[in-house]
């Protein structure tokens, strides 16, 4: 393939991640404000949500990590049917009102499982893809840009959806915050459909080889490192996780554009961050940006419930968008060049199996917790932060080292 063939396909590729980015920023930001105000989800059914967004996001890697493999020749199409899924079912998810009340939260609920389980192997195919597609050696200048190009589109569809919240009725606002997302999920699909694969490999995968490959992983000491340090840190990380969003709107009296604002504020420094990172971690190195970022994540959930006011709940967010931009980047890069080539695709499987599995779990520990009383929730907060420092040092000790040259 041409340079030039290849830099169409770079520029179609961001046009693709930014108009994607800007429809999902809408759909899936406020997902869990419509459940609260709209559809009236109590603290029970959000950690229910959140383990149905999690946990099927692991059964889908897994899925996706077999189907890629065994049809490896055919990956391109696996991004672009799965990918057309997912985008579309987040956009419909907003009209889940509309339907007759007893039906609503299990459609709802349905709906993100299955935008989530496409979404998922849409990502296994999509990763292996672009992996390819970039090459190992302009992988972090490449990514970092990609990072923040769609970050600046999630602020702009965040940006979008707090005018409609501002100017219109509380479920109007959400009917044209979910129709716009609708709309911008058409228009990512195009870009979508016009990708190439640029080198998809000739031959299928057996069923032998796959477990075969399955198990290689496992036998790597640098991949299993990595996934014990990644897995323990997403365990902590959202051990909260469903408890965000209901504690801004019911105990610090928040809005949604509060939900909003801080989603913006969180995008655009985790934008500035992925490019100040990505020359940061030429000199660091990955491994100590990844436990330099893990371990500046540690004070957000602690500072998140001493911080009662929007403008310092926007300055968290500043902060926290910009030191998790270090964590993401390493990450990324850990996911797609840890492995060899060969069984890239069941590297990522196993990351975001487990990953995902222990989110769920977390999550739903974390509500039920919380659940008991105030005194309990904000005893999630903190052990979250203690968690991260251990996340850190953790990596600090244990991480291998990735080489991109």
């Amino acid at each position: 393939m041409s340079e030039y063939e290849r830099s169409r396909l770079l520029a179609l590729w961001r046009a693709e991640a930014a108009t994607y980015n800007f429809s999902m920023s809408m759909s899936t930001t406020i997902a869990q404000a419509y459940a609260i105000k709209v559809l009236k989800f109590d603290l029970e059914l959000l950690g229910t949500m959140v383990l149905v967004h999690l946990g099927t996001l692991g059964v889908g890697y897994l899925l996706g990590s077999v189907v890629v493999s065994v049809f490896r020749n055919r990956r391109i199409l696996f991004w672009k049917a799965m990918g057309l899924l997912n985008r579309c079912l987040w956009a419909l998810t907003g009209f889940s009102h509309n339907l007759p009340s007893e039906h609503r939260a299990w459609a709802f609920l349905t709906a993100i499982a299955t935008a989530q389980l496409s979404g998922s192997i849409a990502a296994v195919a999509s990763g292996d893809v672009g992996a390819d597609l970039v090459g190992r050696e302009r992988a972090i200048k490449f990514f970092s840009s990609l990072s923040s190009i769609n970050l600046v589109a999630n602020s702009l569809g965040l940006v979008v959806a707090t005018v409609f919240f501002n100017l219109l009725p509380e479920e109007e606002g959400y009917v044209a915050t979910y129709s716009t997302s609708l709309v911008f999920s058409a228009i990512s699909s195009g870009f979508l459909l016009m990708l190439k694969d640029v080198d998809p490999p000739a031959s299928r995968t057996s069923i032998k080889d796959l477990v075969k490959d399955f198990i290689d992983v496992t036998r790597s000491s640098g991949c299993t490192s990595y996934i014990k340090v990644a897995t323990l840190f997403t365990f902590i990380v959202n051990l909260p996780g469903a408890l965000w969003n209901y504690y801004l709107l019911n105990v610090l009296g928040g809005n949604e554009t509060w939900v909003t604002m801080k989603a913006i504020a969180a995008n655009l420094s985790q934008s500035v961050g992925f490019r100040i990172w990505s020359r940061v971690s030429r000199r660091l190195g990955l491994k100590k940006t990844l436990y330099v970022g893990i371990a500046l994540t540690s004070p957000i959930p602690a500072a998140f419930i001493f911080l009662p006011s929007l403008p310092g709940q926007i300055a968290l967010e500043v902060y926290s968008g910009f030191v998790w931009a270090a964590y993401n980047l390493a990450n990324n890069i850990y996911t797609l060049y840890l492995p060899k080539r060969a069984v890239r695709v069941y590297f990522i499987a196993i990351l975001n199996v487990a990953g995902n599995t222990l989110a769920s779990a977390a999550s739903r520990i974390g509500a039920s917790i919380a659940s008991v009383s105030l005194l309990a929730m904000n005893t999630v907060f903190i052990a979250s932060t203690l968690g991260r420092v251990i996340a850190s040092v953790l990596a600090r000790k244990s991480a291998p080292e990735v080489l991109i040259r």
